[in-house]
């Protein structure tokens, strides 16, 4: 019976130990990339400062959301962000499909959108 005290103690002492020495919780800036290291870092290309504009140039027509023709809602960064992945094929390279209908998007735009999403998508 001693036995199963002492264990069951040293069970409770490392419990309590280990909740003590937790790392402290941290906000993450970008929650959409967790681990992801921004390539270009001396490159500020947000989407505050620029993608929102292209967006509302080349894209918002089709994915607003509802009942628009193309999937997602592109008025938003949450929105954006949550197919930010897919433009590396579907945008930006050379024989892109987007815009739909339309030439590909000029090289240097799609350079800004590519590294945007190699900076790991900031918001700001």
């Amino acid at each position: 019976m001693k036995l199963k005290s002492k264990i069951l103690a040293a069970l409770m002492a490392m419990l309590l130990f280990a909740c003590i020495n937790m790392a402290p919780e941290t906000l993450d800036e970008n929650p959409g990339q967790a681990g992801c290291t921004p390539q270009f870092p001396n490159m500020k290309v947000t989407y505050n400062n620029y993608v929102k504009n292209i967006i509302a140039r080349y894209c918002i027509t089709c994915h607003q959301g509802g009942n628009s023709p193309g999937p997602g809602n592109f008025t938003t960064y949450n929105g954006v962000r949550l197919y930010a992945d897919f433009f590396a094929v579907r945008v930006i390279q050379d024989r892109a499909d987007m815009p739909q209908g339309n030439a590909p998007l000029p090289k240097s735009v799609r350079d800004s959108l590519n590294i945007w999403i190699n900076n790991c998508s900031p918001e700001n």
